[in-house]
């Protein structure tokens, strides 16, 4: 299988793949507006499988597909019953025959992966219990907006668990020359082999991954402070322990005082106020790019269904 085909993971691209696409989303930021490429994708189709809830990602790739002149098609999970009512590798082959690309989010990453595996058609990751390349690339796009295309250097910390977002945030650091800093408390780091997979592309690019258990220590050199809910979809039944541990990395105006004062915030959304993320942070629009951010999920995804339709 050729990865390179598909949006798995935002490891399987490259440095030069993942600008192209941040500059591929700015450029259709601007001239999908004035009706330019609206019939690019003219005759094509995706569908799109959602497990899990969503507003931002799904209302964003429908919209992208329409803005390019294509068509979605939304997949309902109970009335495909993957692995109840058919196996996995007959679905991607059937899907592969009627529509020209699937978005997918779902809770294991080993679904994507199957699906890329026995399909033809390229996948696009929209969120796993593992990744969310989404995501990042959007945060790419927002980065590039606010401090240049050479984001080289940048530091963005990302205050919480060591997530699938971090994960992927993590990527992208890694890959375009910045540093990732994760504040958690001990027992939340991500993976160990999610960050072994990472430090070549770190070293190779100048940027470096550094985790810490306090969160003021981790904002003091942060041009970008990253937040995502404390308790992820599916792990409901954490909520109660998870809180005891993570009230301390809270992103207030207490902690942003410990930061340099330039420093944006931003959160991939929804938020949860009043736990991970304040009002007065959140209302702070000179401050706070998560509004940008979800904006730019609508071009980055345009960009990326460009890299893999187009």
């Amino acid at each position: 299988m050729d990865r390179t085909k598909h949006l798995l993971r935002l490891q399987d691209w490259d440095t030069v793949r993942i600008l192209d696409t941040i500059d591929i989303a700015i450029r259709l930021k601007k001239e999908v507006k004035n009706g330019i490429y609206s019939d690019c994708f003219k005759g094509k189709t995706i569908g799109m499988f959602f497990e899990k809830p969503s507003l931002r990602t799904i209302t964003t790739f429908q919209i992208g597909m329409y803005q390019l002149g294509g068509m979605p098609i939304l997949l309902d999970p109970k009335s495909i019953g993957i692995d109840k009512r058919e196996c996995v590798k007959d679905i991607a082959r059937c899907l592969s025959r009627w529509v020209n690309g699937l978005v997918v989010r779902c809770f294991k990453q080993d679904l994507v992966e199957q699906l890329a595996e026995h399909g033809s058609i390229p996948i696009i990751n929209a969120l796993s219990d593992t990744y969310h390349p989404c995501q990042a690339l959007a945060l790419g796009q927002t980065m590039a907006e606010q401090f240049g295309k050479d984001l080289r250097g940048k530091t963005v910390a990302f205050i919480g668990d060591g997530n699938n977002v971090a994960n992927s945030l993590m990527v992208l650091c890694a890959k375009l020359g910045m540093n990732f800093t994760l504040a958690c408390p001990k027992g939340y780091e991500q993976k160990k082999e999610e960050v072994e997979l990472s430090l070549p592309s770190f070293k190779k690019n100048g940027g470096k991954y550094r985790q810490f258990n306090n969160p003021k220590e981790a904002v003091i050199d942060a041009d970008i402070l990253y937040s995502d809910v404390w308790i992820s979809m599916g792990q409901e039944e954490q909520k109660n322990e998870k809180q005891s541990h993570f009230l301390p990395f809270q992103i207030n105006d207490e902690l942003l005082k410990n930061a340099p004062m330039h420093c944006k915030v931003t959160h991939c959304l929804p938020a949860n106020r009043g736990e991970e993320i304040t009002d007065s942070v959140m209302d702070n629009l000179q401050v706070n790019l998560c509004y940008e951010e979800a904006e730019n999920r609508l071009h980055a995804q345009k960009a990326i269904l460009w890299q893999l339709l187009h």
